[in-house]
């Protein structure tokens, strides 16, 4: 099992957009020393795993050219692999898959479905870790359509089996697979409602670890009434019920909030304890400190 990867719990994995029109964080910078800052400060704050994108998977959105891709993670990519930061890149392009993984990229994440063949190729010749992700649409395709399964999560079952199959067949081991749902990928909101519900169905059918990108998302948007820079604390209720799951990456923005969710909720458990002696940092002081 890689060392980023918990064996007794869920794993954090930070979310870094390296464009500028994430649908979630939408910025006017793209500065790649203030995103490989952010990188850091999420390595901090408490991600075993940062994940880069440089394209928006927003269907109003244009594709971005793969030079222009390239060029943008490949300084940040090169600089966390000098440091030992393990680093998940979300990219279905060849040309991006190669590149990046050449610069010392952990993960190829590829939420296209198996789009281009020669990702596969790629990452296994690097001997990387590829996420293989349910979707039955395509790249910048929205398919929302209540009556496309009879049985959503047997739906993602079959998928995965099918795609293991082939992924082995063009090199890529069945162990450097991490497996993605697709949360809102190729379904509505209430599909990928009753896939969050039934996990216990899907991890009992394969020995993969597990990847499930629940942050900001459009199901917490329509169960909230929010928009996705207000679904933070929806994005926590689904860390949680992910919480005691081990083998398994949350990707989620806001890495404090889920780390700190985390940190309360295995003292009030009991699986954590404060020292007798531990006393609040004066500088936390709203005011200054009593004497």
């Amino acid at each position: 099992m890689p060392d980023w990867l918990s064996d007794t719990g869920a794993t954090l994995m930070g979310i870094v957009n390296v464009n500028p029109d994430s649908f979630s964080d939408p910025r006017a910078e793209t500065d790649p020393d203030e995103r490989l800052a952010v990188s850091r400060a999420l390595v901090v704050d408490g991600a075993s795993v940062v994940d880069l994108g440089a394209q928006s998977a927003a269907t109003h959105l244009p594709v971005v050219d793969p030079h222009d891709e390239v060029a943008a993670l490949v300084p940040i990519v090169t600089a966390l692999a000098a440091e030992g930061v393990a680093i998940s890149v979300d990219t279905y392009k060849p040309t991006v898959a190669a590149a990046v993984l050449a610069a010392g990229a952990d993960i190829l994440n590829d939420y296209s479905g198996v789009e281009h063949p020669e990702v596969i190729e790629t990452t296994a010749d690097h001997d990387a870790w590829y996420v293989l992700t349910h979707n039955r649409g395509r790249p910048k395709q929205r398919l929302t359509e209540p009556s496309r399964y009879d049985d959503v999560t047997g739906d993602v079952i079959d998928f995965f089996d099918g795609q293991l199959a082939r992924l082995a067949t063009l090199g890529l081991s069945p162990d450097r697979v991490v497996l993605d749902p697709g949360v809102d990928l190729s379904k509505t909101p209430r599909q990928t409602l009753q896939v969050l519900r039934e996990v216990d169905r899907l991890a009992a059918a394969f020995d993969q670890p597990w990847l499930w990108a629940i942050s900001r998302k459009d199901v917490l948007g329509v169960a909230t009434g929010r928009a996705p820079a207000d679904r933070d604390p929806a994005t926590l209720a689904v860390v949680d019920w992910f919480a005691d799951r081990p083998r398994t990456l949350l990707r989620v923005h806001d890495v404090a909030g889920a780390s700190d969710h985390l940190t309360m909720r295995a003292l009030l458990r009991g699986e954590r304890d404060l020292a007798d002696d531990a006393l609040l940092d004066p500088a936390l002081y709203r005011q200054a400190p009593p004497t």
